[in-house]
């Protein structure tokens, strides 16, 4: 099977929850070249078991911060020229502590940020190996609505919905699409993981019982 929107794909936060997902349906339909990208320093297992199962994909895994530029600069280099066209790219890298709200808006929002300027780099079609292609921001339904308990973190997706809102209408002359999915609640670990600011654990299972999971 031909994977109708492009050859290669790059997806950050790839190992766990909607990343991995996302990862498993560019395999299964026969995506040609991969880059997994997450903050493990070993190589998770996923990614052995992805390369026994889907042997007809070139699949590479890059070890990266992404609220650190330049782990992000030397995976896209890496990765670009060992393809033909950098053609899909996901930005799912993220976490959810509000007591650490510094971390949350390097890594949601920076990493989102930095990430997409250097697929806009690669992609346009007046760039080095550019065709186009389209970057596709991972951001939440609190990106949409407010968050109480969860300021830092509502305030990070909101603003990568702007930031790619942005982009789409001011960049499209590049041959670059840019899309925002703004999921609910999805039971990941990240999920699991939550820290809420003066959230008790048993306050927590309350709020996690309205969610609608998806």
């Amino acid at each position: 099977m031909v994977f109708p929107w492009g050859n290669s794909a790059l997806v950050t936060g790839a190992t766990g929850g909607v990343g991995q997902a996302i990862c498993e349906q560019f395999l299964k339909y026969g995506i040609e070249d991969l880059a997994v990208v997450d903050l493990s320093a070993k190589e998770p297992s996923i990614v052995g078991k992805w390369r026994q199962k889907y042997s007809n994909t070139s699949i590479t895994y890059f070890s990266v911060d992404v609220s650190c530029q330049d782990d992000l600069q030397r995976c896209y280099e890496t990765f670009v020229k060992g393809i033909k066209s950098l053609d899909i790219v996901v930005n799912c890298a993220g976490i959810f502590n509000e007591n650490h709200p510094r971390k949350m808006v390097e890594v949601n929002l920076c990493g989102t940020i930095g990430s997409t300027l250097l697929a806009m780099e690669y992609m346009r079609v007046n760039g080095a190996k550019g065709r186009g292609g389209v970057v596709v921001n991972i951001s939440s339904i609190a990106g949409i609505l407010p968050m109480s308990r969860a300021p830092t973190y509502s305030a990070t997706k909101h603003a990568i919905v702007a930031f790619t809102r942005s982009l789409a209408l001011g960049h499209n002359d590049k041959g670059i699409r840019f899309l925002t999915l703004c999921p609910g609640g999805v039971l990941t670990p990240l999920l699991l993981s939550m820290k809420f600011l003066d959230l008790k654990t048993i306050e927590l299972f309350k709020i996690f019982k309205t969610f609608r999971i998806q």
